[in-house]
Formats: C-alpha cells, structure tokens, sequence
C-alpha cells in the first residue's frame, strides 16, 4: 500500500475529532496557566510536544495491519506487565510517590511513564485474541465454554489489576473490567449467564445502597475503613461533602467553577475559580467555567461523535477480532468520560481518571492515541478490503 492510498483509506471524520481535542486541549491548559498557580511552567507547549508525539504514534500503529495487531497481543501484554511489576518494586529515585500513589516511572529527560495506561491497550489486544480464538475452537456455545472463556480472560486480568489496585489505581482496574466485560457480552456469552453477572452486580449495589440510607455506620466503620487512606478521603468527601469540607475541596471548588459558567460562561482566559492541578482530571471544569454550558455541551458532543465512529468501525469490521477490539475501546473511553465529569460536577466521587485528549499528560495522552491508530488500522484495513473487491484484487 503507497503512502497516498494510506492516508486515503484513514477515517477523516476520526482526524478531525482529534484535531478539534488538540485545539481545545491547548487552549484551556494555556487558559489554566493565566491563573499564576503554575508559576512560569509552560504546560500548554508540553502539551502541544504530546500532542506532535501523540499523532506520530496514532500514524505508526495505523500503518500496521490487524493481524500485525493480533500477533503483538502476547508480547505487549507481557511486556506491560512485566513494567507494572518492575513499578511496584522500584526505589523512590525512579517510581516516586506522587499524591499518596505509586503509578509512574519518572525518567530523566523523558517525563514520567505510567504503566498501567499502556497495559489497557495490551489487555484490550489480548482478551479480543482469546475471545477470537475460544470461538473459533468452540463453534457451537454452551454454559461450560462460556465459563471456560471468562475463566481464561480473568486468569489474565485478575492478577495485573490487583496490583494496578495497590499502587492505588482504582479507577484504572475499573475501567480494565469495563473494556473486558464489554468484549464478553459481544461475544455471544450465553444469556443466563450475562443475567447472572447482571443481578450480582444489581444486588451488590442495592446491598450498598439500602446500607448508605438505613445502616451507615456499616459504610463509614466497616466498609470504608478497608480501603486505602487515599481512597477513604475521596470516598467520604463525596458521600458527605458538607461534612467533611476538607476531603470534598476539589469536588466543592469544582462546582463553584462549573455552576459559575451559567450558560455562555465568562469567556475564554476569565476563568477565576481555584482548583488544585486543574489542568489534570479537572480540566472539564475550565470548559464549563469558560464557555458554559453551550462550549461544555460541544465538547460532550464530541465524544459523543468519537465514540459513535468507533463503534460504527467495529460494525463494519471484517474480522471479529477487530470487532472486539472497538467494542473494548468504545465502552472504556465512554465510561471514563462519564466518570471524569461525573466527578467534576459532584456525581461520581473523585478518582485519578483522565478526561480523554483534554487531559494535560503524556502516558494518558499517547495511550488514547495509540487505541485511535487501532481503530484507523481496523478502519483501513476494511477500506483496503473493500478497495480490493471494487477492482477484483485478490
């Protein structure tokens, strides 16, 4: 394939999207950075040099082929692992400690790397090849096949999230689950056992529900007390900000931010509201404050169109491997979109999750694009398919 047919057969649509985030990525970190609280630190460039590496990198995975794509699953996934494992063990001098958690290498010259943001793409990879393969191998389904593939797909995903878990991460181990259960249900588990995961997690959640409402000293003595410091903190100041002012800060100031928006906001560069690291998971507040509710409704309509074009890939997707690669990719993206202004606007508790392409850092960043250039290979390689029966290549 030349280098013209390459970039023919790429989705614009999926470019342009990209393209709007860049601007609008740069534009509010450079808006964060009028506030002072970043001292002269020029996190709008940095972004930007993401951004150039961010797009070499979506180029570079887009160019591969899907079954290059299905080879690297082994080796990616134990790769990653390996990383997160090496992470968990390293001296302070090259993983510190950052805000009470263990997620980063930090190499001189370099930045920092998070392990667990690559690993994503990995297990994503992987768990589309086993589920591909156990179908392949087992045509016709039944209650003990389908438990024989959710056995393997844990047996892969279980031990990396409990360390993922510790370092604490407990938004990324969610949406590990996230991304694997979605890929499970597509691929055809049988119907009485996609219920009864369905009804456990019903009844888990009715379980906490009626014990927040009606035995809250079991919440706050015996549930809470079994997580992290960190997490204990989020967890408290989201269900009882007014009481715990101090642990619902962010959540609080956050909201101040967004409700101060109204409608058409203050204007761009006017934001005032003082949120620590606001140009992190907090970034959605600078949309809301700055262009209201009108530039924060166009931002969610993006992803809207982003998530709407991966799934509509996945459709399309000559293989099912690829099929179940968007569908991984789709309901992750979607779920951490939903929990990151979830948590701006005081709905979801507070977690070290990402708001996609807005979000200033670099492993956040360059993983998300690397999950684009998969879909754009998916995408291409449908194109070059289609191309070649059009003109009876073969």
């Amino acid at each position: 394939m030349n280098t013209t047919n390459f970039y023919r057969r790429l989705d614009g649509t999926i470019l342009l999207i990209l393209i709007a985030f860049f601007i609008l990525s740069l534009l509010f970190i450079y808006s964060n950075q009028q506030t002072g609280q970043y001292g002269t630190q020029n996190f709008a460039m940095k972004q930007g040099i993401n951004y150039i590496i961010g797009f070499v990198l979506l180029i570079c995975v887009a160019k591969l082929d899907v079954d290059q794509i299905e080879r690297l699953a082994w080796p990616s996934y134990i790769g990653f692992f390996s990383l997160i494992i090496i992470l968990k063990f390293s001296p302070s001098s090259i993983a510190p400690m950052i805000l009470g958690a263990k997620r980063w290498f930090s190499i001189p010259l370099i930045g920092s790397i998070q392990p667990s943001e690559y690993f994503k793409i990995a297990l994503i990879i992987l768990v589309a090849r086993l589920i591909t393969k156990h179908n392949t191998i087992h045509p016709v389904r039944t209650l003990q096949t389908d438990l024989f593939l959710v056995g393997k797909v844990l047996l892969v995903t279980i031990p990396p999230s409990l360390i993922v878990y510790i370092q604490p991460d407990t938004g990324m181990v969610f949406l590990y689950f996230v991304a694997i259960g979605s890929m499970l249900y597509l691929s055809g588990l049988q119907k009485k056992l996609v219920a009864a995961f369905v009804i456990g997690a019903i009844l888990i959640m009715g379980v906490l529900v009626y014990l927040y409402y009606y035995q809250p000293d079991v919440i706050y003595k015996h549930l809470i007390p079994l997580l992290s410091p960190h997490q204990q903190q989020r967890i408290v100041g989201w269900l009882d900000p007014a009481g715990n002012s101090d642990q619902a800060y962010q959540t609080q100031r956050s909201l101040l931010a967004v409700g101060s928006g109204e409608v058409s906001g203050k204007g761009l560069m006017k934001g005032n509201v003082y949120i620590p690291e606001k140009h992190t998971d907090f970034i959605f507040s600078t949309v809301a404050e700055e262009t209201g509710f009108f530039g924060a409704s166009f931002v969610i309509i993006l992803f809207y169109l982003l998530i709407y074009k991966i799934i509509g890939v996945g459709h399309t997707s000559e293989t099912p491997f690829g099929t179940y690669i968007c569908a991984g990719i789709a309901f992750s993206l979607t779920v951490q979109i939903f929990q990151n202004i979830g948590m701006v606007v005081g709905l979801m508790p507070v977690k070290g999750i990402s708001l996609p392409f807005l979000t200033y850092g670099g492993s956040s960043l360059f993983s998300n694009m690397i999950l684009m250039g998969i879909i754009l290979s998916i995408r291409k390689t449908f194109g070059l398919y289609m191309f070649a029966k059009k003109n009876d290549l073969t």
